[in-house]
């Protein structure tokens, strides 16, 4: 039988008024954050400027940090995801690797808010002592060791040259990738992110593909 259509006034249910609250929330601490930062905005102002009080943001998240990093989260979600593609049915090791690097440049050019909030948490995370830092930490060492892992898989597909330092290298393209979005952050009107990018992914593609490569830490642009 055909389901009747709920009438257009009708109540919405409660789960949706619930997420609609979170993401409303969650939108605009986005704003918020990379405007002032997470020390200089408080959970006032975010409930505020979402259209509620601020015992929003305790209902929803509970705290200011856990808001913050589930910001972050998603924000580095689909770089993230793209070094879980595994298997010959996908991409082989030096795949994942430059789709990393174009996911980076992507989430620059297809949600550049969510990039710039990451970019300016990041920062606000850098001393020892800030709520974030832990986390950030933690999720730093969780990637390099993901990165770690497909370079591993690259030697043993045959896509990579067995012959590099993972750890290493993987702390390289990071610290790369890191780079290009702080700088862009700083100045994003003088920083090109695809051609920064485009160089980067050059750069790493020729050094690790299998076979006689350039060292990117020697290369020149």
């Amino acid at each position: 039988h055909r389901e009747i259509p709920a009438p257009p006034h009708a109540p919405r249910p409660r789960q949706d008024r619930s997420n609609r609250s979170r993401d409303d929330v969650l939108t605009a601490a986005t704003t918020l954050f990379i405007e002032r930062g997470y020390a200089a905005t408080t959970l006032a102002a975010i409930g505020e400027a979402a259209g509620y009080s601020r015992g929003i943001v305790t209902a929803r998240f509970g705290s200011k940090e856990r808001l913050a990093w589930e910001v972050a989260r998603r924000a580095g979600s689909r770089w993230d995801r793209v070094l879980d593609h595994t298997g010959p049915e996908t991409m082989n090791g030096l795949e994942r690797i430059r789709a990393f690097i174009r996911a980076s440049r992507d989430s620059m050019q297809e949600n550049p808010e969510s990039r710039m909030v990451l970019e300016r948490l990041i920062a606000d995370a850098a001393v020892p002592m800030a709520p974030l830092h832990d986390r950030f930490r933690d999720s730093l060492i969780r990637l390099e060791r993901r990165l770690q892992d497909t370079l591993v898989d690259g030697g043993r597909d045959g896509s990579i040259r067995t012959d590099i330092d993972p750890r290493a290298t993987a702390s390289l393209v990071i610290a790369q990738l890191r780079g290009i979005g702080y700088q862009w952050f700083l100045f994003p009107h003088d920083v090109d992110p695809v051609a920064a990018h485009t160089l980067v992914e050059d750069q790493i593609t020729t050094w690790l593909r299998a076979g006689p490569g350039i060292d990117p830490r020697r290369a020149t642009a």
